[in-house]
């Protein structure tokens, strides 16, 4: 897990519902960076698109991951 995606983890947990641009602006990621850890944490099942268009949640996956993966770049 790179430390951009931790970082949007870490900007949805516990259980916040964020868009694209409130993600960037919580983790101090670039446009490209949030959207590229967004796909790339969809693709593993970490984060969800919520049924409001734009927004995004953490799963209950990404939780655990986070914790397991996230003090490493904490």
């Amino acid at each position: 897990m790179t430390p951009a995606e931790v970082a949007v983890l870490a900007a949805l947990h516990p259980n916040r519902t964020l868009t694209a641009i409130q993600i960037q602006q919580d983790s101090a990621l670039t446009s490209w960076r949030t959207r590229n850890a967004l796909a790339q944490l969809e693709a593993r099942g970490l984060i969800l698109p919520t049924r409001i268009r734009g927004r995004w949640r953490i799963t209950t996956r990404g939780r655990v991951a986070l914790a397991a993966k996230g003090r490493r770049f904490g």
